[in-house]
């Protein structure tokens, strides 16, 4: 998107009375003049340039973006003149008849509607001046049409004037067809007419609201019109236009609070324009000529625009054989936006520090009157945030003076709320940790790891409270002492270490079995929970198998579920003690020990 401001290349958007309209050229497409030598009278719409090819027959929708054709109309007159329309419900109307010098006296179609919701095309048959035939003449061009064509009850208007007119011949429709009984010739009041073939009137309402017209002919002074109190004639005023040119091309345009006129500008049969109030000594901007662009003897230079927002108007440039442009005319909002832009560039979720353009909007609260903005979850490391508030995405405006800094003690997770009081301009920011969701490492020798701080199985959960973990347990580096079984060790921790070594920093995050030294498992525990500990705890001798580990951390148990390889031994009661008791980490106890025991498989509470 090019953007022009006060004489840049071929561009020069001029002020008046501090006005802050933006011209900005959006879309522009290569010189074919090849594609387009038959092109005659065309219009911009809704991204599209709808144009009359005048030795096919048709009528052609270029889209704006690379000039390409993308559906045609079929008219079915093969020499027609060239005049096509719309009017404000966007039925495109075209003439088709063939007669010379195309002064519509003929009884047969005249014109075709093609409706805007798609559809068969109408046929509109009528020897319109058939009462007025001393105003006929040649008529190459139409105005745009008021209402719609297509209604029923309210109709449309087409306004033409001819070589030949003494006034301006009023051409109604009801339904897609010709409201023969009401065509009438209207007087022009308080200004010459000075007709050409090619002189135009677009309806528009100004600015007071009510409706006017505006004639144009390319050889003479374009003239305001107001309908009288009759509704049966013109009043006119005569106005002019700084350095007009005698090329066709003109539109009113309500936009900004002001009754404007696009309008062809010299050299004659160039392709420059310039916007203007009516009457007024300097226009408000300047499309200069290009060079390079040929007439092809058209005489043309069509612009048109649409209102798309109170700030926003796009203008449409098609210049016959050569080229289609179109530009934006803007005003500034009088409501701002307002982004956070700083640095690191993640935090602000931007690829790069400090980009005011791709800097995140804040929202406005209305219940305590600030923008507010809340950055995504982000990892951080120790040390400074800084940032700014910026208005309308650009460095221009923005506050605090000095950049905003918030220090970040340590690494971690964190979000960041900012604050903006459009009142003051104060800027607020709270630096917000995550608590990040709990987890649980299986640490020593499960799915193949050996012992190191820096590996470890995650377990999954779903409430950050009981965790779980399907595991395989092999060894084959080492036999344990007794004959036939191989056991596997492990513990927990609810963090790893960067260091496969550091296990004074795994200290206060790890956590085992209560018992003293390796505490080693047998199948009368299974499904059994054992008890937990942070307090130096120690690892699970396990023989090798497949089993289902689940940790509550809650209550601090784990409970171990599955199968050995070889199928987990009971205990050996003869090398501990004969009563055969034990307590729920699977450590022999005597008759004075209290509280839940296993006693020959069966779980009882020993007081």
């Amino acid at each position: 998107m090019k953007k022009f401001l006060l004489l840049a290349a071929f561009f020069a958007a001029l002020t008046m009375s501090a006005q802050e309209f933006t011209l900005t050229e959006v879309t522009s497409t290569p010189n074919v003049p090849t594609d387009r030598l038959n092109n005659r009278q065309g219009f911009g719409m809704d991204g599209k340039f709808i144009v009359m090819d005048k030795v096919l027959g048709q009528i052609n929708f270029y889209n704006a973006e690379d000039g390409a054709v993308e559906s045609t109309l079929e008219t079915g007159a093969t020499a027609s003149w060239p005049a096509v329309t719309r009017d404000d419900a966007g039925n495109i109307i075209a003439r088709v008849d063939n007669s010379w010098p195309g002064n519509f006296m003929a009884d047969t179609t005249i014109m075709k509607i093609f409706p805007a919701g798609g559809g068969d095309p109408i046929d509109v048959e009528g020897n319109i001046f058939a009462d007025f035939a001393s105003e006929n003449g040649r008529c190459d061009f139409f105005s745009f049409a008021e209402g719609n064509v297509m209604d029923e009850d309210e109709g449309g208007i087409l306004w033409i004037v001819t070589a030949n007119s003494t006034g301006i011949l009023k051409v109604p429709f009801l339904g897609g067809e010709l409201d023969a009984d009401h065509i009438a010739l209207f007087a022009l009041n308080g200004a010459a007419l000075s007709p050409t073939s090619s002189t135009v009137v677009n309806p528009y309402i100004a600015v007071d609201g009510t409706k006017h017209y505006m004639l144009w002919t390319r050889n003479a002074q374009p003239i305001d019109m107001v309908m009288n109190d009759d509704e049966d004639a013109f009043e006119a005023t005569t106005f002019t236009l700084p350095n007009k040119g005698a090329t066709n091309g003109c539109f009113p345009l309500t936009f900004g609070g002001k009754d404007l006129v696009i309008y062809t500008t010299l050299p004659n049969y160039g392709n420059a324009w310039a916007i203007a109030e009516k009457g007024a000594e300097e226009p408000i901007a300047v499309v200069d000529e290009i060079p390079g662009f040929v007439t092809n003897g058209f005489q043309c230079n069509w612009l048109n625009a649409e209102v798309v927002s109170d700030t926003k108007a796009i203008i449409y440039q098609y210049f016959p054989g050569n080229f289609f442009k179109t530009y934006e005319l803007t005003l500034p909002s009088d409501e701002h936006t307002y982004a956070v832009a700083g640095a690191p560039a993640a935090l602000f979720g931007m690829e790069n520090d400090w980009d005011p353009v791709a800097a995140p909007e804040m929202t406005f609260n209305e219940e305590n009157g600030l923008y507010e903005w809340t950055s995504a979850e982000t990892a951080l490391e120790a040390g400074n945030i800084e940032f700014k508030v910026v208005q309308d995405h650009a460095w221009d405006v923005c506050f605090p003076e000095n950049n905003y800094v918030v220090g970040v003690e340590e690494n971690g997770t964190y979000t960041l709320y900012v604050t903006y009081n459009p009142e003051n301009n104060e800027v607020n920011a709270t630096l917000n940790a995550v608590e990040q969701p709990a987890k649980v490492y299986i640490i020593g020798e499960v799915n193949g790891n050996n012992w190191a701080t820096n590996v470890g199985v995650e377990m999954e959960t779903e409430d950050g409270v009981i965790f779980t973990s399907d595991v395989t347990l092999l060894r084959n580096d080492r036999v344990d002492e007794v004959e036939g079984n191989k056991y596997c060790y492990f513990s927990f921790a609810t963090k790893l270490m960067e260091d496969p070594a550091d296990w004074d920093g795994l200290l206060p995050y790890r956590f085992g079995a209560v018992s003293e030294g390796d505490f080693r498992f047998y199948k009368n525990m299974m499904n059994l929970p054992l008890a937990l500990t942070f307090d130096n705890g120690q690892a699970f001798q396990v023989e090798e198998g497949t089993y289902t580990l689940t940790v509550d951390m809650e209550n601090m148990t784990l409970t171990i579920n599955g199968e050995s390889l070889t199928g987990i031994e009971d205990i050996n009661v003869s090398n501990n003690v004969k009563s055969g008791r034990y307590n729920l980490l699977g450590q022999p106890v005597n008759e004075n020990y209290k509280g839940i025991v296993i006693e020959n498989g069966v779980k009882k509470i020993q007081k």
